[in-house]
């Protein structure tokens, strides 16, 4: 069965009886939806739309490319830390902050990003005199994966960044490299974020709903989803989600900074797929996350 052209898993999310009676189902025509869309630049720009809670661009990765993220995720690479971790931890996360206030909006978006900075565990403090290049701290994440695996998701969080930043206004963003080696984030639920990208490289992809499949408590949070109002993301597809606090675009008039479109949005109801728990699980996903955060 598909919705809108996008391949809709017949799958059900949990639900709160007890919660429901405050609910308010949205199955009225013209709430918002998932958007597909051709670019990564178009959804970016899409979003910002009343009628859209989430946009897809549908781009598979290439045989060969999907086959090489599946041997190394089959092979249990190690990362630095995870020695840190809970035993049963299910994600190990690879995070750096991309901030571009000190980029002008009006640079060229290919020579933005050599202009941002980036901050993380291993880089220079934020206050430091020699701060990183943004393209050094992605690579820093980046950096447990083979060398063309890495080059598949710096020229996607490239992207990404660009075409976030164009498109939301924007300074600061949150960039993970994710290895989930079990279930995570099994209710459907909404993130209490502006805006998050998920991109999938290896295991099943994030599973997002049309408004009018979701039912909500009073606040926003979601209750329980219809299956037939559910999409999920194929590998190599770019997802990008309204958050629990998105209150649209920005725009900036020297010092002042205003809202426009798409504000007061309840946030994309999303969940992850069931891949098992740990450590039985043999169904693990590999992820870039790219999140629009707040200004620090």
């Amino acid at each position: 069965m598909s919705i809108t052209g996008l391949e809709v898993p017949m799958e059900a999310g949990p639900r709160d009886t007890a919660s429901e009676a405050t609910a308010c189902k949205a199955q009225r025509s013209g709430l918002p939806r998932v958007t597909l869309c051709s670019t990564v630049c178009d959804a970016a720009q899409a979003l910002s739309a009343e009628h859209t809670v989430a946009t897809l661009v549908q781009r598979p990765l290439a045989e060969d490319v999907a086959r090489a993220f599946d041997e190394y995720v089959a092979s249990r690479p190690r990362w630095p830390g995870a020695d840190e971790l809970h035993a049963l931890e299910a994600t190990h996360g690879r995070v750096a902050i991309i901030d571009f206030t000190s980029v002008p909006q009006d640079q060229a978006q290919g020579d933005a990003l050599a202009g941002a900075t980036g901050y993380g565990r291993d880089l220079p403090p934020r206050k430091s005199a020699n701060v990183a290049s943004a393209r050094t701290a992605i690579e820093l994440v980046l950096s447990v994966l083979p060398a063309e695996l890495a080059s598949v998701v710096m020229n996607d969080a490239s992207e990404l960044l660009a075409a976030l930043r164009r498109h939301t206004g924007r300074r600061q963003f949150i960039l993970r490299l994710e290895l989930n080696l079990g279930d995570t984030c099994q209710r459907w639920h909404r993130d209490l974020n502006i805006s998050r990208s998920i991109v999938t490289y290896c295991g099943p992809g994030t599973l997002v709903a049309h408004e009018e499949g979701v039912s909500r408590a009073d606040g926003g949070d979601v209750i329980a989803v219809d299956s037939a109002h559910v999409v999920q993301a194929g590998v190599g597809d770019v997802l990008i989600m309204k958050g629990g606090i998105w209150d649209g675009v920005e725009v900036r008039d020297g010092p002042l900074v205003r809202p426009i479109a798409g504000a007061t949005m309840a946030g994309a109801a999303h969940r992850a797929p069931t891949i098992g728990p740990v450590p039985s699980c043999a169904a693990h996903r590999l992820m870039l996350k790219v999140d629009v955060s707040e200004d620090f």
